[in-house]
């Protein structure tokens, strides 16, 4: 789970612009695009349809997109319960994309993720075209500025706005995944408190986080989902599952209330349904790889 890397792309082939002017969401249309679901040890592709009658981030670019498929060939490599290339699923969904998704095996990782990463060999890498990016992170501005104009946009366009986005995408990697990742996997009692402190502490701030960026709407984007939205709907489910994981329940109707309400609302659109794993299936898988001392 590296919290930090590299971008594959040759300097010259990279320029990551945030500033885009977001289009209109259209409310009440179904969504077209579909994701290629493919296993390397299954012969086989499975095409998992987003469409919903109850989904709003569908735009008629989006429609270009799956279209145009060809001109636009966008592969992923990742796991399903992984909360970085959950948040790439995340953004690749709301903006309404089409792409084919490979389910890695971290224990036997492919050939094409070692050929793609082969510096830090970890998930998620995004194959644009046959050129691969790495790094969610990098790969959320990735998908925001060579898709400006098609869906919503993650990034806003303001500088000072966009720069606070990026601030707390990365307080969310440093201040509560790391910190929630050692009081998972502490080796000792006093290790995996300094974890839970940390990720409490992570969780009331980005409380109040939610409070300044929305403004009083329902996401971090506002009305809308946006970076910060994504970047942390990684975690959902693992924030979820951290009572059954790890003793500790880190919302509160009192303590967190605007995170609960987030939550919610957050994985009740179709774009992250279609994501974001079950809780009990995670926390069971979790528990298995803990015992075993196995990557997750």
């Amino acid at each position: 789970m590296a919290l930090h890397g590299l971008l594959t792309l040759p300097i010259s082939q990279v320029v990551i612009s945030a500033a885009c002017t977001c289009p209109p969401v259209t409310v009440g249309q179904p969504s077209r695009a579909h994701f290629v679901y493919s296993s390397p040890s299954a012969n086989r592709k499975l095409i998992l349809s987003s469409c919903s009658n109850n989904n709003p981030y569908t735009v008629a670019g989006a429609m270009e997109v799956a279209a145009g498929e060809e001109e636009h060939e966008l592969k992923l490599l990742g796991t399903w319960r992984g909360p970085f290339a959950l948040r790439v699923r995340l953004a690749l969904n709301f903006k309404g994309l089409s792409y084919e998704y490979q389910e890695e095996d971290l224990a036997n990782k492919s050939k094409l993720l070692l050929e793609s990463n082969p510096v830090n060999k970890k998930v998620p890498v995004l194959i644009h075209n046959g050129v691969p990016i790495c790094e969610s992170l990098a790969i959320l501005e990735y998908v925001d500025e060579v898709y400006r104009g098609i869906g919503p946009c993650l990034l806003p366009a303001d500088p000072y706005q966009r720069a606070r986005a990026r601030f707390w995408a990365a307080y969310i990697d440093n201040k509560l995944v790391a910190p929630w990742w050692k009081m998972f996997v502490g080796k000792t009692n006093k290790e995996k408190d300094e974890g839970r402190k940390q990720t409490l502490a992570a969780v009331e701030m980005l409380e109040g986080a939610l409070g300044e960026c929305s403004k009083g709407k329902t996401f971090f984007g506002g009305d809308n989902v946006g970076y910060i939205d994504v970047v942390l709907g990684g975690m959902v489910a693992w924030m979820l599952g951290t009572k059954a994981l790890c003793g500790v329940e880190l919302l509160h109707a009192t303590k967190t209330p605007l995170l609960l309400g987030w939550m919610e609302s957050f994985g009740g659109l179709e774009p992250a349904k279609v994501v974001l794993p079950e809780v009990d299936r995670l926390v069971e898988f979790a528990k298995m790889k803990r015992a075993q001392r196995t990557l997750i």
